[in-house]
């Protein structure tokens, strides 16, 4: 049986409430340009049902999941991720992290998107250009990645992968995509210092044990949790849904933490985390 035509979204949450995830703005954002959404909840997490209860859409489909053990390097994420997409009816089913926010200006690009290519076999996915708020809500970080596929066909040849920040074909051939001319806002650097170290931790003991985190992260201030200094002045609207929280913001980011007249590049760590990413040089010297 042929999958129903449209677009299903999915997402999974575990702890959202706990950790300030924008999960309620990431659900909101995605309601308009979907038939569905399927959320996977970790089973006993109260707080984020009752927010998902709350929005009062029938178009949320609840699937309340165990979150195993023993899965290192983040691939406890792509497992649960697979499980919604599992349960995804439409032909296109488009992810959003729950810290991951769509704007009201690309409803009408990101359904274009999937008209344009729904009859053509030789596309996968389509992907979004990524913009990382980092700190703050007016400094976006340029050396995250650009782009991930956020838009998959529902064929039963695609998988999320690793720690599902992206997409893969079973059978190990590249996946085929497009640029969907939409963009994701993304929210996961933004947040009070204390609550940006808890969530921090705890996401980083899904990829390492908790010997590790410990060593890497328990003495870090949380004012210094994140790369600040490498983010330049962001001036755009961010979407609407974001409106509230943006407004309850209250913390600032130092002074010393801020780049340089709102721009990394007078800061010669921009330059060498550059090359690191596209590695020229050693992480190890601008981490």
């Amino acid at each position: 049986m042929g999958r129903e035509p449209g677009i299903s979204g999915f997402t999974i949450i575990r702890s959202g409430a706990g950790f300030e995830y924008p999960f309620e703005e990431s659900l909101r954002s995605l309601l308009p340009v979907v038939d569905e959404v399927v959320v996977a909840v970790q089973r006993g997490d109260r707080a984020a049902l009752g927010v998902i209860e709350a929005l009062g859409d029938a178009r949320l489909r609840v699937l309340e999941t165990e979150w195993p053990g023993g899965l290192t390097r983040g691939l406890v994420l792509s497992q649960q991720t697979n499980l919604a997409l599992a349960h995804c009816r439409a032909r296109w089913a488009m992810y959003l992290q729950a810290d991951e926010v769509l704007h009201e200006d690309d409803y009408d690009v990101i359904r274009a998107a999937v008209a344009r290519h729904d009859a053509a076999a030789e596309v996968d996915a389509l992907s979004f250009r990524f913009l990382h708020f980092e700190g703050a809500y007016d400094l976006v970080n340029p050396l995250r990645y650009r782009r991930q596929c956020r838009l998959v066909r529902t064929d039963g040849r695609l998988a999320s992968v690793r720690d599902a920040a992206g997409f893969g074909r079973k059978d190990g051939r590249r996946l085929r995509t497009r640029s969907s001319g939409a963009r994701v806002f993304h929210y996961g650097w933004v947040g009070a210092p204390a609550a940006l170290k808890a969530k921090t931790l705890a996401l980083a003991t899904l990829y390492h044990d908790e010997a590790y985190v410990a060593r890497r992260w328990a003495a870090v201030p949380p004012e210094r949790i994140g790369r600040v200094e490498l983010a330049f002045r962001w001036t755009g609207r961010h979407p609407a849904v974001m409106g509230a929280r943006i407004a309850r913001r209250d913390w600032e980011v130092g002074t010393d933490r801020r780049p340089p007249l709102d721009t990394p590049l007078l800061n010669a760590k921009f330059y060498a985390a550059w090359l690191g990413k596209w590695r020229v040089m050693p992480r190890r010297w601008w981490l």
